[in-house]
């Protein structure tokens, strides 16, 4: 469990920085950089990212609740 948190708090440390760094960027750049198209994401494919991101946490949980 200590690991889990661990590399929670390391997961949220690093967001939190890259967060960060793209805010000041797009403020530093409002007015005189391009406007860049992004891909977009539809709720479907968003839902079945989650949904196989939970998968591979419950199922590595589950190996590692059955090999103690």
């Amino acid at each position: 469990m200590k690991k889990f948190a661990f590399a929670s708090a390391a997961f949220s440390a690093v967001s939190a920085a890259a967060a960060s760094l793209t805010t000041s960027a797009a403020y530093a750049c409002a007015v005189r950089c391009p406007v860049k198209p992004v891909p977009e994401i539809s709720a479907l494919e968003g839902t079945a990212a989650i949904a196989a991101l939970a998968a591979i946490v419950l199922l590595t949980w589950e190996r590692r609740r059955r090999a103690h």
